[in-house]
This record gives C-alpha cells, sequence and structure tokens, in this order.
C-alpha cells in the first residue's frame, strides 16, 4: 500500500507546476472579491475601456465583468453564472469556498504526496454529511406571513445598496402573493428596470403604451399574442408564391390573430407596415412596440412562446397569453394587465439616479427575492457564517466518532469555516482570533458585528435559505474536484491555422 501511494506521488509531482498555477488563478478571483461579503463588505470600481463606471458589491457581476484569459478563471466565471442562474445568489461564498479548499488541497498534494483523486472522493462523503447536517438544523418558513420573512429579506439585502428600502418594496410584492397561497417569488414578481423613482404595481406592468391609446376602451379580456421580427411585407421567410405577396400574407397574418381572438399586439418589429397598422386600428386590437429584451422578458415571465410573423402565416396557431383586463398609466407610460391567475402577481420597477444605480438597485431585489423564495423551499438556517461553521465542527465530529483520517473531509471544513472568518475580517476584526472563540460557543452562536457581542443568529433575525447555503457548498467542492483533477494545461491545435 506505501509503495502504490509512493509511486502515485511520484506520478503527480511532476506536473505539480500546473496545479499550483490553476489553484493561484482561482485564489487571485476569490481575492477579488472576498472583501465584497458581509454587512460590512466593501464596493469594487469597475471601469471599462470607454470609461464607463460601476460600483458594486455583488460577486457575481465583479466576476463576469473581470477581464480574464487564464483558462481556470474563465471556468470561475462560469460557474458563477450557473450559480446565479439556479439560485441567483452565494456566488462570493462559493468562489471564496473553493479558494479555501484549493489551496489546502495542493498543499496536501505537494507536500504530503496525497493523490488527488482520494481527496475528491472523500469530498463527496464530507457533502453529505454537510447536508444532513443543515437539513437538522433548518427551520421550516410556513407562508409569507411568518415574522422570519422580514429577517430574510433584510439579511439578504443587508450590504447592497439601498437595501433597506428595497427590501420593504420587495415584501409589499410578496403580500400580493400571499392571499393566493403562493411562494414562487421568482416567477411571481415580475422585475423591470428604468431611471426615475420606483413603481409597484399590482399586475403585470408594461413599459409602454398602443400606438393608439382609444382602442384599450374596446378591449375587456386581453389576449395577448408576442410577435417578434419584421412586420413589414413581404415577410422574411414565408413560403408564398404570389406576385401580390405582400397583400397574401398581410391578410393571412390578419385573419390568424382575429380568428385566435387576439386583442393584444406585442412586437419587437423595428419597422411596421401601415396598411396593417390600420387594419389593426379598425379590428380594436392594440399594437405596443417593446425591445427584443423587454419582449423576450415578458415572453419568458408569461411562459407564452414569441414568434415570427412568417410562422404564424405558414400556419402556426398564434401562442396567447389571456389576462382578465387591461388599463393605462399614461402619467407612468404604463399598460397594466391584470390577471391574477397567471405566473405573474406584481410588478417592481426599479428606479435609479443613472443607469448604473438603477442596475445596481435591480440586483439588490434579485438578491433578496431570490433569497425569500428558496427559503419559503427549503427553510432557512443561521447566517453570517454560522451555519457553515457549526457545519464544519458537526463534520470534524463525525471523523473523529468514527476514527476517521479523511482528508477531503478536513479540506472541507477549511472552506466552511473560511465564510464566518472572511465576515469577520471585513468588520474589522481579527478573523483569526474571533473565530477561536466562536469555535467554543453552542450550535447557532454568532457575532454582532456591530458590537463584537455573541448573539443568537435566528432570535437576532439573521438567517439565509438553506438551499442557497447548500448550493453555494456542492458548486464550490464541483470547482475544487475539477482543478485538483487538472495535472496539465495543454494547448490545442487550431485546424484553421494549419490549413492556412
Amino acid at each position: 500500500m506505501a509503495s502504490e501511494e509512493t509511486r502515485q506521488t511520484k506520478q503527480f509531482s511532476g506536473d505539480l507546476n500546473a496545479l499550483a498555477g490553476n489553484v493561484m488563478a482561482a485564489v487571485g478571483m476569490a481575492d477579488v472579491i472576498r472583501t465584497t461579503m458581509g454587512p460590512r463588505g466593501l464596493d469594487k470600481l469597475l471601469v471599462d475601456q470607454m470609461g464607463n463606471r460601476v460600483i458594486t458589491n455583488d460577486g457575481y457581476t465583479v466576476l463576469v465583468s473581470l477581464k480574464t484569459s487564464h483558462p481556470v478563471s474563465r471556468l470561475l466565471v462560469e460557474i458563477a453564472e450557473r450559480q446565479e442562474m439556479n439560485v441567483g445568489d452565494g456566488t462570493t461564498s462559493t468562489v471564496i469556498m473553493a479558494a479555501e479548499m484549493l489551496k489546502e488541497g495542493y498543499r496536501m498534494t505537494s507536500e504530503c504526496g496525497i493523490h488527488p483523486s482520494r481527496i475528491l472522493s472523500e469530498l463527496d462523503e464530507g457533502v453529505d454529511i454537510v447536508a444532513e447536517y443543515l437539513n437538522n438544523i433548518q427551520i421550516q418558513i410556513e407562508s409569507l406571513k411568518d415574522p422570519k420573512v422580514k429577517d430574510i429579506l433584510k439579511t439578504a439585502t443587508a450590504s447592497k445598496l439601498d437595501g433597506r428600502q428595497l427590501s420593504d418594496h420587495i415584501m409589499l410584492a410578496a403580500n400580493h402573493l400571499g392571499p393566493q397561497n403562493r411562494t414562487d417569488l421568482r416567477h411571481g414578481i415580475l422585475l423591470l428596470r428604468r431611471l426615475g423613482d420606483d413603481v409597484f404595481v399590482d399586475g403585470i406592468a408594461i413599459e409602454a403604451i398602443p400606438q393608439e391609446i382609444s382602442v384599450v376602451n374596446y378591449i375587456s379580456n386581453p389576449k395577448v399574442c408576442f410577435i417578434k421580427g419584421s412586420l413589414e411585407f413581404p415577410l422574411p421567410g414565408t413560403q408564398i408564391e404570389d406576385n401580390e405577396r405582400h397583400d397574401t400574407e398581410r391578410k393571412i397574418l390578419m385573419d390568424a390573430l382575429v380568428k385566435n381572438g387576439v386583442n393584444v399586439v406585442l412586437t419587437s418589429a423595428p419597422n411596421i407596415d401601415n396598411t396593417f397598422k390600420m387594419e389593426l386600428l379598425a379590428r380594436n386590437i392594440a399594437l405596443i412596440r417593446l425591445s427584443m429584451e423587454e419582449l423576450v422578458l415578458f415572453s419568458r415571465s408569461l411562459e407564452t412562446p414569441a414568434v415570427y410573423g412568417s410562422q404564424i402565416v405558414s400556419g402556426i396557431v398564434p401562442p396567447c397569453f389571456e389576462a382578465d383586463s387591461i388599463e393605462l398609466d399614461e402619467d407612468k407610460n404604463l399598460t397594466i394587465l391584470r390577471a391574477p391567475n397567471s405566473g405573474v402577481a406584481a410588478t417592481l420597477i426599479i428606479g435609479g439616479a443613472t443607469t448604473e444605480t438603477s442596475k445596481e438597485r435591480m440586483r439588490t431585489c434579485i438578491d433578496g427575492i431570490c433569497g425569500l423564495h428558496y427559503a419559503l423551499k427549503g427553510g432557512v438556517v443561521p447566517g453570517g457564517g454560522v451555519a457553515e461553521l457549526n457545519a464544519a465542527r458537526y463534520l470534524e465530529k463525525k471523523m473523529m466518532d468514527g476514527n476517521s483520517q479523511s482528508i477531503g473531509c478536513g479540506i472541507l471544513v477549511k472552506g466552511l469555516e473560511s465564510i464566518s472568518r472572511q465576515i469577520l475580517d471585513n468588520a474589522g476584526y481579527n478573523g483569526y482570533e474571533m473565530m477561536v472563540r466562536l469555535r467554543s460557543q453552542p450550535d447557532g452562536i454568532g457575532v454582532d458585528v456591530a458590537t463584537g457581542d455573541f448573539i443568537n443568529m435566528v432570535d437576532s433575525g439573521i438567517v439565509d435559505s438553506r438551499i442557497t447555503k447548500m448550493h453555494a457548498i456542492q458548486i464550490a467542492v464541483h470547482i475544487v474536484k475539477t482543478i485538483l483533477k487538472i495535472d496539465r494545461n495543454l494547448l490545442k491545435d487550431d485546424p484553421k491555422e494549419g490549413m492556412n
């Protein structure tokens, strides 16, 4: 057994330079965003080549904005995008935990001769034990009326721009889901962004009004169709062979809309045929023009596919979204659809003094909504890195009880402990010193960063979504397993260069 381990160590030691470079790239990315973590986290100023500025402490925004060429750094950015897409938060925690585990994993490989394959298998065992612990301590949130709902929003938005104000807006929107006994906040609240003041709308708000507003008076039960692409005839992509093709297509498209009861058309068409516009008006069909980005947003939010006009002309039945009523707010340039049984119950239009400010405030809302959404779905655990710290202690106890010398679990412990330490460092404390004192405290006890006192995190309203935390841990371990398993970086041959 010893000779086999020695053989594996010698086999791997020749490629430690590649591993060291990859680990350093990952740690470098973590170092960029680690000071953004926690309620006292700092901001980053991002400046592009045109001089445009963004001030943010959102780890995901910073990572995707960085200009990097190292393949491991780019891999981290891709994984951060996956984390953001899946749970909407936890990117900073993921990258920091991964960096700490990679440093320890490299040390075990380079100094102790431990082969990476052994570490990888033991990491999975540790994740299962951590998941077991978090499941045991989770506190279920029964409904949006639970007092902890406000605590969740407060924790999720504490370090963000206008977090307190925007958490109140989110709470207002969430209350419109409560009477319907719904908890799918990620889909139930539609987020839009513009310059100016914040606007809350009870219903589905569209930041545009019909080209002819009087037609709304004739619409009682809106039936909305999303049309993308050109609405100039002849349409691109149709197969009609006719000298008067434009007239034929216009008639087929209009007949299809009327036959299917469509009375509101949302389109991203840059130019619209004037005769077609007049025919829509004659049939009391409202026409609202949006950008392609807005059309895609509404199409996804309302789960109604957007189609090309040529597809309808070719015989496809236009997909439609049905609402109960439609009204206009001309002062705010809004068209409002009310559809209580649809996926969207309310709209938050996030304002700001500048475009970048509104974007940053939008990210604050996304963090708050996602945190509350997954808390309702999977319960909450103590925040402030305390759940991870307690999970590390539980994992160590399991190892001791089983007389285990699991190196992978030991590496996972290092990653879990890094969250509390980083939050304390960012708050101005000596993280290592405070961690020594924290380890002697019972489960659920953390540090009030404002006073330095030990507090019960749950009782003090500092809680996080269990699902978000567990997903961050799993993705961090995935990063570690991916990078530690790479023993050589190779440059691929480009077939095109050979041809040239």
